[in-house]
């Protein structure tokens, strides 16, 4: 345990800590803002799409929110496990406590949008989120293994 608190990045555990409470004070909306929110990025990305000639009917609110679920889950995921694995030396430890705290915060998440109105918390979107979050890890670890490779080079 004393190896994994000499590991871990400061800058980026307060990088995590701010995404966790931007992700927890988007749950906190009522279920009828977060709707218009995310009809209105709907709305952006079907235009979007339409100006580039492509077919954009494909892209609903659905897909919007269940995105917007993984890509702040990714970016989490992204910043714990810099926060934790500073080195790039992934153990049994850091990768329990990684994944600890991914869960906790996506069951937290939900649990905190039952108590919201017109929202509700959903086991699906714990489990969306924790594929967001090894995306992320994944894609941290194989980047920051491949610039350690780089500088001994």
């Amino acid at each position: 345990m004393q190896r994994l608190r000499s590991s871990i990045s400061i800058p980026w555990l307060a990088a995590s800590v701010v995404i966790v409470l931007a992700i927890w004070c988007n749950s906190m909306v009522p279920g009828s803002d977060s709707s218009e929110i995310s009809h209105g990025l709907l709305a952006m990305v079907q235009g979007f799409l339409v100006d580039l000639g492509l077919p954009a009917s494909w892209v609903t609110n659905l897909i919007i929110r269940k995105m917007a679920h993984f890509t702040e889950y990714a970016a989490l995921g992204v910043s714990v496990s810099a926060a934790l694995d500073r080195h790039a030396h992934l153990d049994c430890a850091r990768v329990l406590s990684i994944v600890s705290t991914v869960l906790i915060a996506a069951s937290l998440d939900e649990v905190i949008q039952l108590f919201v109105p017109g929202r509700c918390g959903q086991v699906a979107d714990v489990l969306l989120d924790c594929m967001g979050a090894i995306t992320g890890v994944a894609a941290s670890s194989f980047v920051r293994r491949r610039m350690a490779k780089r500088s001994i080079s």
